[in-house]
């Protein structure tokens, strides 16, 4: 009777799958992920409004929808170019890329090759991943 028809309404059977639907849907876990990623990172003297802020800028590039720019201005990618180069000789191994795109957060880079990156082809790749891993919202 009753529970077979409110059942239907509210999607599966099961609670967790509806759940994980939603969040996957509106990339709640990306987006919690960006928001206590950039905090952390700018540690603000009022997280809150910063928080705020940021959520704006957010639902800016949504309504837009553009991805939401990431937090490593160019000078933070030569900064982590920088932390690898560790000799100065303007080269970094496919190991040190690796670790260094670890260290922006972008988990799964593979080196496609074994050759040294200079500080250009590391900005270029480093962009190229951070905006493969930027923050999308579906639209409102």
């Amino acid at each position: 009777g009753f529970s077979v028809v409110r059942t239907a309404k509210m999607g599966t059977k099961d609670p967790r799958a509806d759940a994980e639907k939603y969040l996957e849907q509106h990339n709640v876990r990306g987006l919690f992920k960006h928001l206590s990623t950039k905090v952390l990172f700018a540690k603000p003297e009022d997280p809150k409004a910063f928080l705020v802020q940021e959520l704006k800028k957010i639902q800016e590039c949504q309504q837009e929808q553009k991805p939401v720019p990431s937090m490593f201005e160019e000078k933070d990618l030569v900064a982590m170019f920088g932390m690898f180069d560790v000799t100065g000789c303007g080269k970094i191994s496919s190991t040190q890329m690796e670790k260094a795109m670890h260290n922006l957060g972008i988990e799964d880079f593979a080196a496609t090759s074994t050759e040294k990156a200079d500080l250009n082809m590391f900005i270029g790749t480093a962009r190229h991943e951070l905006e493969k891993v930027a923050l999308r919202l579906p639209p409102l």
